[in-house]
């Protein structure tokens, strides 16, 4: 009988290190965020879910200006941060309800 090992997400970059998966994440209106990319990259960003979700870790951050930049095209402006809960490093949700920013008063 064979055991089956999780897939870490840090196997999922190395899967995925000599492939050219782009993805683009930017806000498409005020209320929607654009992920887009060819079949390589959304393959990549499926695996990279799914391995999160089946591994220990808490959480997994990309960023276009930062860790997994390599990952990102040019028209990306956007990272994202996945939190799974419970969580046992924290106190529990990182998320924060959407308060759009007040307008300036008019004068």
């Amino acid at each position: 009988m064979t055991v089956k090992r999780k897939t870490s997400t840090n196997q999922v970059f190395e899967l995925f290190a000599t492939k050219d998966a782009k993805i683009t994440v930017r806000m498409l209106d005020k209320l929607t965020i654009l992920v887009e990319g060819d079949s390589t990259a959304i393959e990549f960003l499926g695996k990279l879910l799914l391995a999160h979700a089946k591994s220990d870790e808490h959480s997994v951050q990309l960023s276009p200006h930062g860790a997994g930049r390599n990952r990102f095209s040019k028209e990306s402006t956007l990272g994202f941060y996945v939190h799974k809960v419970p969580c046992e490093a924290g106190s529990g949700r990182v998320a924060r309800p959407f308060r759009p920013k007040p307008k300036p008063a008019d004068k």
